[in-house]
């Protein structure tokens, strides 16, 4: 097994899948033929031929479980001490772009899956192996494409792409993704008695928005508001008044509150500060919660019968794990590895991890259709 993992962890890295252009189609022939040695009836689906989703089916019936990985990663970046679409074996571990998120959890699931059905090939219900597009951007192409269209509306789902080995992600945080525009009025430096400086009022609102004491009404499983000032530009000659600066914020909310709520915060805010500033919001998705507890306990349960531990957990990050809960089909998600290089430079995932997650996850397969050796 140790080998097999190794061959088609390093063959899905080589494919340069890099958002936000994604060229999914660059693997698509060869993740089709891959579902159909398995033994899975694969359609290819896309709203862009370049955008595509490889979707693999065996059984028929319910329960329908969708187990789903995305396949565009993001790009390098710097500090890389090897290629990172010629994936090595380094110290246990597999390192290139997309070991960890998400073709190494991909993996995972198709030989957790293709060995369930060679074990189990006349169980009752349905598994949906899916290769996703478009996850690192904004899922227009991926997921939301195949809810929109129904080629997924229905059954359950686990998402190898959240929590950690030891937590299972049953819940996620809503994220408001703003621009704030800061405008002022150049000047000499030593001309300017009273300037008006577009980064000392865009800092002094920043400034406001972290120390802002946000609505505590909020689910308890979930921690508050958190606030990043991702990114902050102003200014370009030393001795200038600054005439414009900007701010990119992500702020992750918890459950009972909104993002509409979120937004008319930072516009009160924005209305009690001195200067002029014009709000942009860039992305929202609302929270979550898994309410069907039925499958966060067959998950929980096959993993006690391995002797792992897995505690149920509500996240800050998002994955298609809310896509797939906000269309109507409970989702959980689970990574599996413990340490989490996703984004990093040579990032990685410990083959031996990934031996433990197949065995969780057949054991769960198992679990879910009710199969006894």
């Amino acid at each position: 097994m140790k080998q097999e993992i190794i061959a088609l962890t390093k063959k899905l890295i080589s494919f340069p899948t890099v958002a936000p252009e994604g060229n999914e189609y660059l693997m698509a022939s060869y993740l089709k033929e891959l579902m159909e040695k398995a033994g899975l009836k694969t359609e290819i689906k896309f709203k862009d031929p370049k955008r595509t989703n490889v979707i693999g089916a065996y059984g028929e019936g319910k329960p329908t479980l969708i187990i789903g990985c995305h396949m565009d990663v993001v790009a390098p970046g710097e500090g890389w001490q090897t290629d990172p679409f010629k994936a090595v074996v380094k110290g246990g571990k597999i390192i290139g772009r997309g070991a960890i998120d998400d073709k190494g959890p991909f993996v995972v699931a198709y030989l957790a899956v293709r060995q369930f059905i060679k074990t189990f090939p006349k169980f009752k219900g349905k598994i949906i192996l899916v290769a996703f597009a478009d996850e690192e951007t904004d899922n227009v192409y991926g997921i939301k494409y195949l809810v929109k269209k129904r080629i997924l509306k229905e059954g359950w789902a686990l998402i190898p792409d959240g929590g950690y080995f030891h937590q299972l992600d049953f819940g996620e945080k809503g994220v408001v993704q703003m621009v704030v525009e800061s405008y002022g009025k150049q000047k000499h430096s030593a001309l300017a008695l009273s300037p008006q400086n577009a980064i000392f009022n865009l800092s002094c609102l920043i400034n406001k928005i972290y120390n802002l004491n946000w609505p505590n009404n909020f689910h308890p499983l979930f921690s508050p508001v958190q606030v990043n000032v991702s990114k902050f530009h102003g200014g370009e000659i030393p001795n200038v008044v600054c005439p414009f600066a900007f701010a990119q914020l992500d702020i992750r909310f918890p459950l009972g509150l909104s993002s509409l709520e979120i937004v008319k915060e930072i516009k009160k805010l924005i209305s009690q500060t001195e200067g002029k500033f014009k709000l942009k919001i860039i992305y929202t998705t609302e929270p979550h919660l898994v309410k069907e507890k039925k499958l966060i306990n067959l998950f929980c349960q096959a993993a006690k019968n391995l002797k792992i531990k897995v505690t149920p957990v509500t996240l800050a990050g998002n994955t298609v794990a809310k896509e797939f809960n906000q269309a109507g089909i409970p989702a959980i998600a689970h990574y599996p590895e413990e340490k989490i290089s996703a984004h990093e430079p040579n990032e990685s995932i410990k083959i031996s991890s990934m031996i433990k997650s197949i065995n969780l996850y057949f054991e769960f397969l198992k679990m879910f259709f009710s199969c006894r050796r």
